[in-house]
């Protein structure tokens, strides 16, 4: 929905149980595909978990809780038993980044430019106040697993082999105002207080730096 105008000028075909929520695409003119399609530098991809799709109408519920749009869809989000969650209860499938990564470059081929994976990370049940580091091994398992297995898929053999993956952002520096859940979910490398601003460098903050000048060197 968002990649195909971008990278190949137009909009997908919509199935016809869903063109009643997908009307506007009709009305998009020419004349804006044409601003909407432009050579790209690169391309920047957002990674935090897969999504599975049941058929039938279910609880509404959507990656930021339950909403009444969902409730009306023909199609529900259906659980992943097999994984364990983040604080906001998503999925920790790394494995589902190279597939990802091998999906986008068979639909784009050589429209797809490089990529940037230009979010990617986890949050985590932690304390309002604190006095000293933040033991967050989770968050370390997630970013080391997500980069593990996005370097694995681009490595030669690997199933995304032919996409030029040029680097991989963690989300977030900060704990900060997250869009959908407000100051509920931390998903910092650094953690906020935020009734004193007060910043302290959590354990992932130091083991990412660790990482990212091993790398460098």
């Amino acid at each position: 929905m968002y990649a195909d105008p971008i990278l190949l000028g137009r909009y997908p075909k919509v199935p016809l149980i869903a063109r009643p929520w997908f009307r506007s695409l009709g009305n998009v003119s020419d004349a804006d595909l044409r601003i909407i399609h432009q050579p790209l530098d690169f391309y920047g991809l957002n990674y935090y978990y897969p999504v599975k799709v049941a058929t039938g109408r279910g609880p509404g519920e959507s990656p930021v809780g339950s909403t009444e749009a969902m409730l009306k869809m023909p199609f529900h989000m259906a659980a992943f038993p097999e994984y364990t969650t983040t604080g906001f209860g998503w999925p920790v499938a790394p494995d589902h980044l190279g597939p990802l990564l091998r999906e986008l470059k068979d639909r784009y081929g050589g429209a797809l430019p490089p990529l940037y994976i230009t979010e990617s990370g986890a949050s985590f049940p932690e304390p309002d106040h604190v006095s000293g580091p933040i033991a967050d091994a989770d968050r370390i398992n997630y970013i080391a697993s997500h980069l593990g297995h996005a370097l694995d898929a681009t490595a030669p053999g690997g199933i995304a082999e032919d996409v030029e993956l040029l680097g991989y952002y963690v989300w977030t520096l900060m704990d900060n105002f997250e869009w959908a859940a407000g100051y509920s979910q931390r998903f910092g490398l650094v953690h906020v207080d935020f009734d004193t601003q007060e910043r302290t460098p959590k354990d992932s903050y130091y083991w990412y730096q660790a990482l990212s000048r091993a790398r460098r060197a």
